[in-house]
């Protein structure tokens, strides 16, 4: 067994109880994981965009996305934190006066709030969302986890035709597909032992996951591909980043969300 494999194993051993036991539980470890992705994130696409040359502040680029999480959590409206977030980093752009990479600067300082952010916060309302939420959370954790794992040994198996060659050189359409084969087991685990919903309420979940989460790991290798990086950190040894390891939740959250409120 190679050294980056057994690492990858260790932390997957110590993490993924961790998180089942936090979406569980819910409460102030939902927060503490939100604000952690929130802000981790963000740090990790300030450090990605400082290594292309952008100069960006710290301090508003992290504020903000974990501010939205922390008003997804007291119920207080996220448009007033979007609408601060804007005027603070419009001011900032325009105070720096870089006129050649105006749209560029100011793309980066918008993107940590509304991708991680935003998409945090939707998390946080799945989580909460009386009475199932820490069930759908649980859920889309177990979606994620599945079509991974099937779209990696699927795409080793059967793997020919890429799927985003220009993004990910790696992913190809059979592993697209065997992932949707990992979310439906997830979603018939989850159905037959913990989530009391309908069959085609969790089968519809669990495959919008699927795509929309396939999505979210090729927005993130778009923007590794754009900042001219391998990984968007190093935190989690054998793992990467934190958008390394959850951009695909940050996209697959939101459909399980949608999905669970319009159904109501």
């Amino acid at each position: 067994m190679s050294k980056n494999l057994a690492l990858r194993l260790a932390v997957a051993a110590a993490g993924i109880p961790a998180l089942l036991a936090m979406a569980y539980y819910g409460g102030y470890y939902l927060l503490a994981f939100g604000m952690l992705l929130a802000g981790l994130g963000s740090h990790e696409i300030v450090a990605m965009a400082k290594n292309k040359g952008f100069s960006v502040n710290h301090f508003w680029t992290i504020l903000l996305p974990v501010s939205c999480v922390i008003a997804a959590y007291i119920d207080f409206s996220i448009t007033y934190v979007l609408c601060v977030s804007l005027m603070i980093y419009c001011t900032i752009v325009v105070l720096k006066g870089e006129t050649s990479r105006f749209f560029e600067q100011l793309s980066i300082y918008l993107l940590p709030t509304i991708y991680i952010g935003l998409l945090g916060a939707i998390i946080i309302f799945l989580g909460t969302m009386y009475p199932i939420g820490n069930r759908l959370l649980i859920l889309t954790f177990l979606v994620v986890w599945a079509v991974d794992t099937a779209a990696y040994f699927g795409g080793r198996a059967w793997g020919k035709k890429k799927l985003a060659p220009a993004i990910s050189p790696h992913k190809t359409w059979a592993g697209f597909y065997a992932g949707f084969i990992g979310a439906l087991v997830a979603a018939v685990v989850s159905k037959l032992i913990f989530l009391h919903i309908g069959w085609l309420q969790v089968i519809i979940m669990a495959f919008l996951a699927c795509l929309f989460g396939q999505i979210g790991d090729l927005m993130e290798s778009g923007l590794k591909r754009y900042f001219g990086v391998k990984d968007s950190s190093t935190i989690l040894p054998g793992h990467g980043g934190i958008l390394d390891r959850f951009d695909s939740l940050l996209f697959a959250a939101p459909t399980v969300y949608f999905v669970a409120v319009f159904w109501r």
